[in-house]
């Protein structure tokens, strides 16, 4: 078992023959883990993360109805990330908002490259990105004083900072992926012949502490959507 892109990606390099589940991986396709999504044809499997890009980016639109620009913050390092970029920068250009790029290659550059972007844009988004999810506290220390929304990837970024997503759930996505490790121990099924999977139930997390505190107004049909 291989959690995240930079992780599955060694597990793959050792071997092509042990069956390897890999989860919390936003695109194993284009990783270069799988032949095929629907069809992996090695020895690799498992779960994807792939988060609903849109209805984030859209969630943006709700939470700012006015929203002309956003910055987008995100290691280029990360292939999962890239991946999820791209549909974000489509999803944005769809509802006429102007996207502002900020990159960084470790994590000594998240707060320089966040406080760059101050001034510029009027909402933040971050993708699932390892790197990004660890920093999320230095992301919020420059943008909670800046009163700058950050709509992010996975509930665990808005619990450490981010306002807030519409996301799946790690826990279950675990649970999706010992069933496949059932299926190949127990039961002799193949990577190969085994579909990466998806959860399709997504949850509403909100940060109100964080809302209060860069003073937005949280819409009535989001807010009864809190669990």
């Amino acid at each position: 078992l291989a959690i995240a892109t930079p992780a599955a990606q060694a597990v793959a390099n050792v071997t092509q023959d042990s069956p390897i589940l890999v989860t919390a991986v936003t695109d194993p396709a284009d990783a270069k883990l799988v032949k095929d999504n629907k069809a992996p044809g090695g020895n690799v499997t498992g779960t994807s993360d792939l988060t609903p890009v849109k209805e984030q980016i859209d969630l943006i639109k709700q939470i700012i109805p006015d929203v002309k620009t956003i910055g987008i913050l995100y290691t280029s390092s990360e292939s999962n990330s890239l991946f999820q970029v791209n549909l974000a920068k489509q999803a944005a250009a769809n509802l006429g908002i102007e996207v502002i790029e900020g990159t960084v290659s470790s994590s000594n550059e998240i707060q320089q490259v966040a406080q760059s972007l101050v001034g510029k844009v009027e909402a933040i988004y971050v993708p699932t990105d390892n790197m990004m999810a660890a920093g999320m506290s230095t992301i919020s220390m420059v943008m909670e004083p800046a009163k700058i929304p950050v709509i992010v990837g996975e509930e665990g970024m808005v619990a450490n900072g981010g306002l807030a997503t519409y996301g799946i759930n790690y826990y279950n996505l675990g649970k999706l992926t010992a069933q496949q490790a059932v299926a190949i121990l127990r039961d002799g099924k193949k990577p190969a012949d085994m579909p990466i999977e998806y959860l399709t139930e997504l949850n509403f997390s909100l940060n109100q502490e964080v809302a209060d505190a860069i003073g937005v107004e949280i819409p009535a049909e989001l807010l009864a959507k809190v669990k």
